[in-house]
């Protein structure tokens, strides 16, 4: 990251080539490495493009920076975390079959989810691959899964590797959400470890 001539505190916008778990991915994983404002752009290059924003094709030449890692331990959730607290809302993101336990890939070891996940579909959140649906879409659909948005209740997204989490991450905090958290781990850790339970 010093290389790319940043030092975590000044403002990151992430993008990729339209809107995502890309991006959502590598910002959560700034935020976690102790970059103070980060930020994703909706709707990616694509949209800027669309936009007639400027944009250039030469090769950017920073000067290095140190960039000084301060994991921020708020934004992740540990497997031994989601155990130990009961209180906590847990939101399995993947598709409907990953949950159930009728599909998994091949790195999987077990098939199925956390004990006492709800599921809501990462693409609930994202409007045709463009930007965010509407605060009052993704709100809607948050009531009918039941999701406390009590700002002192922990929400902890999850998906196979954490991506589909990270986009789910940032539509919570975007709708208010006070204590989002990322098990980063997500699934590809959980089914290999033999002392966790799994549901289907």
């Amino acid at each position: 990251m010093g290389k790319l001539g940043l030092t975590g505190k000044e403002t990151i916008v992430v993008y990729e080539s339209g809107f995502g778990m890309r991006a959502a991915r590598v910002g959560w994983m700034l935020e976690y490495t102790g970059a103070h404002k980060v930020f994703l752009l909706e709707g990616g290059f694509q949209a800027w493009r669309k936009s007639d924003f400027p944009t250039e094709n030469r090769p950017l030449e920073p000067d290095a920076k140190i960039f000084r890692i301060r994991p921020m331990s708020r934004v992740l959730a540990t497997a031994d975390e989601i155990r130990s607290d009961r209180s906590a809302q847990i939101l399995d993101v993947r598709s409907e079959g990953e949950f159930t336990g009728e599909e998994g890939r091949e790195c999987d070891k077990r098939r199925g989810r956390i004990p006492r996940a709800r599921w809501l579909e990462w693409t609930n959140f994202i409007d045709d691959g463009k930007r965010f649906k509407t605060r009052s879409e993704m709100a809607s659909v948050l009531k009918k899964r039941g999701l406390n948005k009590n700002r002192s209740a922990v929400v902890i997204t999850y998906c196979h590797r954490g991506a589909r989490a990270a986009a789910a991450y940032y539509a919570l905090r975007s709708l208010g959400y006070g204590k989002v958290r990322n098990y980063v781990g997500s699934w590809h850790e959980w089914s290999a470890r033999k002392n966790l339970p799994v549901e289907k």
